[in-house]
């Protein structure tokens, strides 16, 4: 099979890091002159080097550009992941189902987070990933349909958000918010398990160069859910 080339430029870069052609707080290209480089879309570039920057071997600021990580600052780093990849990691069937599709005012914290004035909407999804007979994921989103227009004329109704947005709009910076939390009512129903029931709930907050693109809240029951991440070279 071949490899995908996000890959192979990855796989390249990670070599120059490694070998010391790239140290310790060096700059790295941007992603224009890397696209022209390696002859592919700056799309591809973003992937490779989003992935650099999840493990923890680049760091990515905005304004600032990106550099090479130094030791001291690689720890231990939350990738985004297509959730139906993760489903079929597990070897279970993936489905997803779209619950609500609006363009509404978004909630205070949210309406901060996008830096919104009074009575501006954004794009709101709320849909659930199945694993095989199980819901895997509530996902709960906002996008801010400013920063990402293109998604205002988006159904999502066959596919999720997160997957058309890790696709399709670059981003720089990701934070993460994580929990566990009992299931009230509306969730038990929505997740398929009795109120009470243990959650992990991880709130996430994407950011591109311009602002923040889009916050979800994702919930999981607590047993089919897992956070790991890969270790780093010391």
């Amino acid at each position: 099979m071949t490899k995908p080339l996000y890959k192979a430029v990855k796989t390249t870069l990670l070599e120059r890091i490694r070998s010391g052609d790239l140290a310790f707080g060096d700059p790295l290209p941007n992603d224009a002159d890397l696209a022209e480089e390696f002859g592919c879309a700056r799309l591809t570039v973003h992937r490779a080097m989003r992935e650099l920057a999840d493990e923890g071997y680049v760091e990515r600021r905005r304004r600032a550009g990106t550099r090479v990580a130094t030791r001291a600052s690689r720890g231990v780093q939350l990738s985004i992941a297509r959730v139906d990849e993760e489903i079929f990691a597990r070897h279970a069937v993936y489905r997803y189902e779209r619950l609500l599709r609006e363009k509404a005012a978004p909630p205070a914290a949210v309406a901060t987070a996008f830096a919104f004035n009074a009575g501006q909407k954004a794009l709101h999804i709320r849909c659930r990933h199945w694993a095989d007979d199980r819901v895997f994921q509530l996902e709960d989103r906002w996008i801010n349909i400013d920063a990402v227009p293109e998604a205002a004329e988006k159904a999502f109704l066959h596919y999720g958000p997160n997957h058309w947005l890790l696709e399709h709009v670059p981003f720089s910076e990701v934070r993460h918010d994580i929990s566990a939390v009992c299931a009230n009512a509306a969730d038990a129903a929505v997740l398929e398990v009795a109120a009470g029931h243990a959650l992990l709930r991880l709130r996430r907050m994407t950011m591109s160069t311009s602002g923040c693109i889009t916050v979800a809240e994702l919930k999981h029951p607590g047993e089919l859910f897992s956070l790991c991440s890969d270790p780093h070279p010391a």
